[in-house]
């Protein structure tokens, strides 16, 4: 059988419908690409030449805004080089538009940039990237730019989408903010400071001179009615011990008010002394326990800290009692090289989220809550950390640098250089009082009551007062120059503090009796007193009944006293 070949017309029809298809193939191309926005514009062939055809599709709006947006956008190849840029970026870059493309990027920064934009390209290229780098812009002003890179893979070829914005008015106005922040907290710290001192100073005058005088007034009315002429009135007796009792109370009054303003027992003794006296009457006033663990000796700090600390335990205390429903809490405080932390907890319900962490922005009353706390604590480089759990309790937590501890000073030694200065007698070469009345010197700054107890004094025929002294310097230097046989010390005395005066003398004139005379009637000070070689103590407020009696007492051979 023969083999029959396709004719030529046949064959024709084949490459005409080839043809066809490859035009409708390449048709369909198009118009999938036209719709998925890859075509920019169309050229038709026509009789009248060649004619382009713009197509504005679903991406021309996205085209006009990324042309007129103020952010910079541009495409970069994998190599760094400018593909397409915006006018923005251009001016951002501070060069014409003409001029950025096909350009590298790093050209247009510093030699000192170029580093850290080429790792920015090369991290974009791999994923999104983001960072700031400086440009020296034309006018002469360093600007910084940040720049945020995302890859782009299309066509089968790796781009780098670029958004660069001028962060320079932004980065001057947080300098600008950052600056007024810092004045301001400066300004914070002077006015806690100030208002420190203010307290302190209000504290002093309740009681140097309010509470001085009212001692004075109790002494005055216990005076009179000693008088045999009033004794025998019972009336006027009655008024005359409602009197002192009212005296009595109101000076008690003052002397908690200024306690509360400013211990001096922080002053004088120390954070731990000043905590515990708060923490007895925190427990008295609430009924709440308060367990103190300081350890012994624990260091003394700068003021400054030791005022910030005892104002953290106030407030955090106060917390308690209104906020926790805590029946008992604690204060303890460790301490080495580096840093001074205290800890104050209780086991209540917790403190919410909103309370740990109050609004930046508002602005608290000076000193009271959270924020006054911690802008305390930041004043002297702390840090202040508030950890709770509902149902389980809150703790606060102080923390301070070392360099806040107090200088040690060898007050001892200085005080023993002083008096080698001064050539006063050794204790051992000094004469004994002779004769008949025991000579008394009283220490105290104030004027008028120095005056009131010397007049309560001389009035028994036994006692002499052989002198006065109005600071703590002047009193010692007297008792080792005039061996009185008893010494009436206030312990709040300026220049030296009457605990210093009784070391030294305890030292160097041990046959002189002390009898420690102040407003404080604190455990933790009558304890320091007596530890530091006072033989009593007595309290100003009832110094009108029982000064002359005590004085007796010492004089003929009491040994030291108890505490009460």
């Amino acid at each position: 059988m023969g083999t029959t070949r396709p004719s030529k017309a046949r064959i024709s029809a084949a490459k005409k419908i080839k043809k066809l298809r490859t035009q409708v193939r390449e048709l369909e191309e198009t118009f999938l690409a036209i719709r998925r926005g890859r075509v920019d514009a169309v050229v038709v062939g026509g009789p009248d030449g060649d004619q382009v055809f713009t197509l504005q599709g679903a991406e021309h709006p996205y085209r006009v805004l990324v042309e007129t947006m103020n952010e910079g956008a541009a495409t970069l190849d994998q190599d760094g080089a400018v593909l397409y840029a915006n006018a923005s970026f251009a001016r951002i870059l501070g060069v014409a538009l003409e001029d950025t493309i096909g350009t590298r990027l790093e050209t247009h920064f510093a030699v000192q940039e170029q580093k850290n934009l080429a790792a920015l390209i090369a991290n974009g290229l791999q994923g999104e990237s983001r960072g700031e780098v400086s440009l020296a812009g034309s006018d002469g002003v360093r600007h910084l730019v940040r720049l945020s890179m995302s890859p782009v893979h299309d066509f089968g070829i790796r781009t780098l989408c670029v958004v660069a914005t001028d962060m320079t008015e932004l980065s001057g106005a947080n300098e600008a903010l950052k600056a007024s922040e810092d004045t301001l907290r400066n300004l914070s710290g002077r006015l806690l400071r100030l208002q420190d001192e203010e307290r302190r100073r209000i504290s002093r005058d309740l009681h140097d001179v309010t509470g001085q005088k009212l001692a004075l007034l109790s002494m005055d009315l216990s005076g009179i009615l000693k008088h045999q002429d009033v004794a025998r009135d019972a009336d006027v007796n009655r008024l005359l011990r409602e009197s002192i009792e009212l005296s009595n109370d109101v000076n008690k009054e003052i002397r908690t008010l200024s306690y509360l303003l400013h211990p001096p027992l922080l002053d004088e003794l120390g954070l731990c002394s000043a905590v515990e006296w708060f923490t007895q009457g925190f427990e008295n006033r609430t009924g709440i326990h308060v367990r103190v663990d300081f350890p012994e000796k624990f260091v003394r700090l700068a003021p400054d800290a030791e005022v910030t600390l005892f104002r953290i335990v106030q407030e955090s205390l106060a917390n308690v009692h209104r906020y926790s429903g805590s029946s008992s809490a604690y204060v303890r405080a460790r301490s080495d090289q580096a840093e001074v932390r205290l800890e104050i907890g209780d086991f209540g319900k917790g403190m919410s989220k909103e309370s740990k962490t109050p609004d930046s922005t508002s602005v608290a009353p000076l000193g009271v809550g959270i924020q006054g706390m911690k802008e305390r604590v930041r004043q002297l480089a702390g840090t202040l950390q508030i950890t709770s759990r509902p149902g389980k309790g809150t703790l606060v937590t102080a923390i301070l640098p070392i360099s806040s501890r107090r200088p040690e000073v060898a007050e001892s030694y200085q005080e023993e250089q002083k008096i080698n200065e001064a050539g006063l007698v050794p204790a051992e070469a000094m004469p004994e009082s002779i004769g008949w009345r025991k000579r008394i010197l009283i220490a105290d700054d104030h004027d008028v009551l120095r005056r009131g107890i010397r007049t309560m004094l001389e009035s028994d025929p036994e006692l002499e007062v052989c002198g006065e002294a109005v600071d703590g310097r002047d009193a010692l230097e007297k008792t080792l120059a005039q061996t009185p046989d008893l010494l009436i010390l206030d312990i709040n005395m300026p220049i030296m503090n009457g605990l210093d005066v009784l070391r030294q003398i305890a030292r160097h004139r041990p046959q002189t009796k002390v009898l420690a005379f102040s407003v404080h009637d604190s455990k933790q000070i009558v304890e320091e007193i007596l530890a530091a070689g006072a033989h009593s103590y007595l309290s100003k407020a009832t110094a009108g009944q029982n000064l002359v009696h005590e004085v007796h007492l010492l004089l003929n051979g009491r040994a030291q006293a108890e505490i009460a």
